[in-house]
């Protein structure tokens, strides 16, 4: 019966559209995963029915979640589950309601902290030093090996080029269900599918991005890899070949078999700061630790927004000119 309700889920936000546009496969994944959890969270209920006793839901979800954006994002599948198996139901718009209002309130929440501009505890915790950092970098180089032998000489490898990335372009987790070929094989590539692609001829690698989270914003993205990765990377292609793995994935699980997703790769990376550092590494934090470096430039570009009593999207676009003269300067 669970499996019906998956599918049922499934097929119904697979062809739901946002705007007009359909959603993108990687959210369809995202949305099935957490639709999963729900079920899980509410002792694996084989029915969406549970759903319906708005009062309890919320005091679980309450009790059990403490990430406003966690709870938030639980909120918005709910709803999509709540329209999918009773939009039909004389009590759809009522228990809608019910759901909408109190997610209304979470998100004026997260909007108040968003604003204040301060930092949660936890990220406060796991935000790397300088030296953090650089401790980080230097243990991995030091533990990779001239040759793959082990498991562990994969992982410290996969390990090493995933946080030199990282700590270069603070990208999200798309990159994970990558595949990897040689650049004379561009042809085959796949309309919907992200690419790291090696270049011999010219010794660089590039993460071809064509399905992620603002495609329609950033269209296909190309990005050159640093440099010194392309050594790194090239032996991890090189040893696939070599063990014959019949699919072309960028990144498996330990049993080598198994594709990364965006959740075992988000623990994966955590787990790189934990066995060289003893710290929790975060793809979430990497972002916003990159985005705070320049809080004092948003800072003044939010005050003069302000002043100027318009949006800060309308000041950027709109009123900021390159090479006007100052009349302060």
């Amino acid at each position: 019966m669970q499996s019906i309700v998956k599918s049922q889920f499934h097929d119904f936000i697979k062809n739901k559209t946002h705007k007009g546009t359909p959603i993108s496969n990687q959210s369809i994944k995202i949305y099935d995963s957490q639709f999963n959890s729900i079920l899980e969270l509410f002792n694996k209920s084989t029915t969406p029915k549970f759903l319906l006793n708005t009062n309890n839901v919320l005091k679980i979800l309450e009790s059990k979640i403490t990430n406003v954006n966690t709870f938030k994002l639980k909120l918005n599948i709910i709803l999509m589950a709540i329209e999918c198996f009773y939009s039909k139901t004389k009590k759809y718009e009522e228990i809608k309601k019910i759901y909408n209002d109190y997610l209304i309130k979470i998100c004026d929440l997260i909007k108040e902290k968003q604003e204040s501009g301060e930092p949660t505890q936890k990220q406060i915790d796991r935000s790397l030093t300088k030296e953090e950092n650089e401790l980080i970098i230097n243990t991995l180089k030091k533990k990779l090996k001239h040759s793959i032998k082990t498991i562990e000489d994969l992982e410290i490898l996969k390990q090493y080029i995933i946080y030199m990335i990282y700590d270069t372009y603070k990208l999200r987790g798309e990159i994970s269900q990558s595949c990897m070929i040689l650049s004379k094989e561009i042809n085959k590539m796949n309309d919907n599918t992200n690419y790291i692609i090696i270049d011999k001829d010219n010794k660089e690698v590039y993460y071809y991005q064509v399905n992620y989270k603002t495609k329609n914003t950033y269209k296909e993205n190309k990005i050159t890899l640093p440099n010194d990765l392309y050594k790194y990377i090239v032996k991890l292609f090189n040893y696939y070949t070599k063990i014959k793995i019949k699919n072309n994935s960028f990144l498996y699980q330990k049993d080598l078999k198994t594709k990364m997703n965006e959740n075992n790769f988000s623990k994966f990376y955590s787990n790189i700061g934990l066995s060289t550092i003893g710290k929790t590494t975060s793809i979430q934090i990497n972002r916003t630790q990159n985005a705070s470096e320049d809080i004092e430039a948003i800072e003044i570009i939010k005050n003069k927004s302000k002043n100027q009593q318009h949006s800060i999207q309308t000041h950027i676009t709109i009123y900021a000119k390159k090479g006007l003269k100052s009349k302060i300067q």
